[in-house]
């Protein structure tokens, strides 16, 4: 086993070797503050990986540091998943942060192992290496989560190194050993081959945590077949142990692949999703809360579809390297439309309050390369919200008349922590500002912001709502003011729905 390790090059007597001493620091690490406390954590672990000494005073310096990350992780991931990564350039550093956190612990728990393996003596116990393997495997999955939590890749090698263990496990006979209530090295690695394969970077947060917890369940339900058991050709996920990288959907071929190949079989995880779907889809007839059994059905349906086949380009990138500003979120987005105003013209009693601030000014993006019906973007959010299913706005400069109306499909944080690329997909043209509010109100109720799309002829596409929340149920009345007034309009059918906005279609209530 050629596990990735770092050289062993810092000098001892420059390094804290001592446990006790160890283990007073870390109770004295300063935890309220995650940037100093982290960047602290991160020095000491690296120093750990880099430093000759014997495995033992190694294995327990470790878990001193770690019994420290388990009492600072929890704050820091509150941050990430409550604090909007991609506006906040704080957040941003912290996600990196935690990222290279988990990466020094996963590279001090191979160091831990390699020199455990080598060890050579009566007082060297099986046991004490197959739960080394194990957490081990644990920090790898929980590199990779975190990673997935703050839309970065996972470091060079971490495929390679999993690969490598979980074979490793299995030559040893170790793959179904397990400490109480933990899992195996064998469905460790299926866990983390599964997440490795979706694409989380296209999900929301909430989306995200649901979807973690699905792989960690489902994952019982696959298995992996050596190619050489596969009878003639078949498409699935390959796994290469030669390979750094996640499974691959291929057409496999037995006989041209090597015996350290295998074939993540999915079908019974695909088959406990689908019977998930058949019964959301009966209930969103009958559902009094339409718009939740939407949201869980789009999801279970978006992972069977990926599980059985990963999406596929379906238009031609056309490079261009083209400046555009963006602006996130429909209220930001009304602001803009509605002439740089919170006061709409004519309804004037349903402005916010006057101290309401203006929203942050456009950030500039370079359109990276567009297709018939989308962009790559990449560039700074300066205080712009970019998630999964956000609503944007691209404008080129100085040229309103150019507003196109966006929806962020998926997002990746560059390695420098600093700069963000996002996919984005067109919804419409030239949205125009609008309020609405439903027809039978509670007293709390009060007029929304919401965007009119105007009709497609060419593509018999109807006048668009968008609207923030979870406003659309069949044939609901509203109130809406656009420039023409009041007009009283209804709901009639729902085209797209994102963790942020729905996109509906309407029609004037005298029709009905």
């Amino acid at each position: 086993m050629q596990l990735a390790l770092p050289a062993l090059d810092r000098d001892p007597r420059l390094v804290d070797t001592n446990p006790d001493s160890v283990a007073s620091w870390v109770e004295r690490l300063p935890y309220s503050d995650l940037h100093e406390c982290g960047r602290l954590l991160l020095e000491a672990l690296r120093g750990l990986s880099r430093t000759p000494m014997e495995v033992g005073n190694r294995h327990k310096l470790l878990l001193h540091y770690l019994k420290g990350l388990d009492r600072y992780y929890p704050a820091l991931e509150s941050e990430i998943v409550q604090t909007d990564l991609t506006s906040v350039v704080r957040t941003r550093q912290l996600a990196m942060l935690g990222a290279a956190l988990f990466e020094s612990i996963f590279v001090a728990f191979k160091l831990t192992l390699t020199e455990r393996l080598a060890k050579r003596g009566l007082l060297e116990r099986e046991q004490q290496r197959i739960e080394l393997l194990l957490y081990t495997m644990m920090a790898a999955r929980q590199l990779l989560n975190i990673c997935c939590q703050s839309y970065s890749p996972p470091p060079a090698h971490f495929w390679q190194d999993c690969h490598q263990l979980y074979s490793f496990a299995l030559a040893r006979g170790w793959q179904d050993k397990h400490l109480e209530k933990d899992d195996s090295p064998a469905l460790i690695y299926r866990q983390i081959l599964l997440l490795g394969l979706t694409s989380t970077n296209r999900l929301s947060m909430p989306e995200l945590l649901v979807t973690k917890q699905l792989i960690m369940d489902l994952s019982r339900q696959t298995t992996l077949l050596p190619v050489e058991a596969l009878k003639g050709t078949v498409h699935g996920y390959l796994v290469d142990s030669s390979r750094d990288e996640p499974p691959r959907f291929l057409r496999v071929q037995s006989e041209t692949l090597e015996a350290a190949c295998y074939l993540l079989d999915l079908s019974p995880a695909i088959t406990v999703l689908t019977h998930s779907v058949e019964q959301l889809t009966r209930l969103q007839n009958t559902s009094h809360s339409p718009s939740q059994v939407y949201d869980e059905l789009t999801l279970l349906q978006s992972l069977a579809a990926e599980w059985q086949q990963p999406r596929r380009r379906r238009h031609q990138r056309l490079p261009i390297q083209e400046v555009i500003e963006l602006i996130s979120t429909i209220p930001a987005i009304w602001y803009r439309c509605n002439g740089m105003s919170w006061i709409q013209a004519g309804n004037e009693q349903a402005a916010p309050p006057a101290s309401t601030r203006a929203p942050p000014a456009p950030s500039l993006f370079v359109v990276v390369n567009q297709s018939a019906t989308g962009f790559l973007l990449r560039g700074q959010p300066r205080g712009q919200t970019l998630r999964a299913g956000e609503a944007i706005l691209l404008t080129q400069p100085g040229k309103p008349d150019t507003a196109q109306l966006c929806m962020v499909c998926w997002v990746s944080l560059l390695p420098d922590g600093i700069d963000v690329e996002c996919g984005v997909e067109i919804i419409g043209r030239q949205p125009a500002a609008v309020m609405l509010i439903p027809s039978i109100t509670h007293p709390t109720d009060t007029p929304q912001f919401a965007l009119r799309l105007p009709a497609i002829t060419t593509l018999h596409r109807p006048p668009l709502l968008v609207t923030q929340g979870r406003l659309f149920s069949r044939l609901r009345e509203f109130r809406l003011w656009d420039e023409a007034g009041e007009n009283l309009i209804r709901s009639s059918r729902l085209d797209k729905q994102s963790p942020h906005f729905q996109l509906m279609e309407f029609r004037a209530s005298e029709y009905f």
